[in-house]
């Protein structure tokens, strides 16, 4: 009994001040002993976090460590703390030895240190916590300010629940943002079936893929029924707690003045169609008039002067050179009639066909320019469209007139094909090559021109070209549903 004796009195022979020294060094905070305005002990942590030696740190006043500002309301805090009338551990700012700033928490109590009133403080250095929840606050409010920066409604859902959303909730749906949160997503949808609808189109699309757009009907606060652009993207790569965001845009004005410009293009093309074929029938008829009764009543004169020629004596030679010369202009203009009836409407389109046309159209390039003009048709014209037909013609002619003009070209090659869908043109020079600016350059009239003839019949003029190496006009037009194609190649 008396080993066990004797180790409990050393025990107990341990001072105050020793134990305060040995739990302080164990600690795993700042410990301090404050006496008289001067530190009489300080721990290791305490030296880590202020910079200063043991030595140095007691000959300070302690007040000379916390940041002047802080000074006031630190002593305050310290004094009701131990009034006891405060319990919560207070934060102030400390300058360490090398002039640095740190954020310091502390507690404090009053004990008993060598006989007299002492002051026993426990610290703990929170600078990097501060400077993380520092980081983590700015965070929040850049967030927060992208979020009410997009114009559109932003909301963030789990399980299909509001959790955040950014104050355009006003503007597109007529709720404040604290409205919102905890509400259900239905409060934007006519009715639940429809949340239900668009919140699995959704979930099960974000399964697979980061964001998917579509567009849905949705309702305002006041009752009120809008279009929206809903964009919606899960939050992390996978799709977890159905966790995802939302984005609403209200398109009911723009798809409003969308369908009203689609319902004016379409009237301004249905103008166009119709003026088309007036032009082109008012053309045919005038091409008709003058070739036949223009024609026929020069053609008559002439037959006339021949006679009148014929009859007059030989002695009257002025009056037969007259009669000559008069013939031979009643020849030109009845050329110049037979010209000018055609470029209105050629009578061939009429009478023979597309194809005719073509050949008739190339040979007469070919004469004026001097150009080959190579052409192949793989179609029949028995089952090309009149209208179509017209379009086509029209649309080679205007591309033979711009290789005129432009090309410089001394080749071109024709095609007229048909596929189970489309009648396809094909007209490709050597020359220099149009250029892109050229094929977009709205003074381009000609090239707008073809462009529309094709659009009112559903289809569309390709142009490319390529430097010194020339030009491809490519003409798709569909066919009417129903309209084989039995025919034979042939070449000119």
């Amino acid at each position: 009994m008396k080993p066990v004796e004797k180790k409990i009195i050393n025990r107990n022979s341990f001072s105050k001040e020793d134990l305060y020294r040995i739990l302080a060094n164990k600690s795993q905070v700042g410990v301090y002993i404050m006496q008289d305005k001067r530190f009489k002990f300080v721990n290791p942590h305490i030296l880590d976090y202020t910079g200063y030696s043991e030595s140095d740190i007691k000959a300070l006043d302690p007040s000379c460590i916390i940041y002047p500002p802080d000074r006031r309301m630190t002593r305050k805090y310290a004094v009701q703390m131990l009034k006891e009338q405060r319990f919560s551990p207070y934060e102030f700012r400390i300058i360490t030895s090398d002039g640095r700033t740190k954020w310091i928490m502390e507690t404090i109590t009053s004990i008993s240190f060598q006989g007299q009133r002492a002051i026993l403080g426990n610290s703990l250095d929170i600078t990097e916590q501060k400077e993380g929840r520092k980081r983590l606050e700015e965070l929040e409010a850049l967030e927060s300010s992208i979020l009410d920066a997009i114009p559109q409604a932003v909301v963030g859902l789990q399980n299909r629940y509001i959790n955040f959303a950014n104050n355009a909730v006003r503007d597109i749906f007529g709720w404040n943002r604290e409205e919102l949160i905890g509400k259900h997503v239905s409060i934007f949808y006519h009715t639940k079936e429809a949340s239900r609808n668009i919140g699995d189109l959704f979930y099960s699309t974000l399964e697979s893929q980061r964001t998917f757009i579509t567009e849905f009907p949705c309702i305002r606060k006041d009752g009120k029924e809008i279009l929206c652009r809903m964009k919606a993207s899960r939050i992390g790569e996978k799709l977890r707690e159905r966790r995802i965001v939302v984005t609403y845009e209200d398109i009911t004005e723009k798809k409003k003045a969308e369908e009203e410009l689609e319902r004016s293009h379409e009237e301004l093309r249905n103008l166009s169609a119709h003026l088309q074929s007036v032009r082109e029938k008012e053309s045919t008829r005038i091409a008709r008039r003058i070739h036949d009764e223009l024609g026929q009543s020069l053609t008559a004169l002439k037959m006339d002067l021949s006679w009148l020629e014929s009859r007059l004596p030989k002695k009257l030679e002025i009056l037969k050179g007259k009669a000559k010369k008069m013939a031979s202009l009643v020849d030109t203009t009845i050329e110049s009639v037979h010209r000018i009836s055609t470029e209105l409407r050629p009578i061939l389109l009429d009478d023979l066909g597309l194809l005719a046309a073509i050949e008739w159209q190339a040979e007469e390039f070919e004469n004026r320019s001097g150009i080959p003009c190579d052409v192949t048709f793989k179609c029949n014209d028995i089952s090309i469209d009149k209208e179509i037909a017209t379009a086509l013609f029209r649309i080679f002619q205007e591309t033979l007139t711009n290789i005129a003009r432009h090309a410089g070209a001394d080749r071109i090659s024709v095609t007229l094909r048909k596929t189970e869908k489309d009648l396809v043109m094909e007209v490709a020079d050597n020359g220099q090559g149009i250029t892109h600016e050229q094929i977009e350059d709205p003074r381009s009239f000609g090239i707008m021109g073809m462009r529309e003839r094709a659009s009112l019949l559903g289809g569309t003029v390709y142009l490319t070209g390529e430097h010194l190496k020339g030009t491809r006009v490519t003409v798709i037009i569909p066919v009417p549903e129903g309209e084989k194609d039995d025919s034979n190649s042939c070449r000119r």
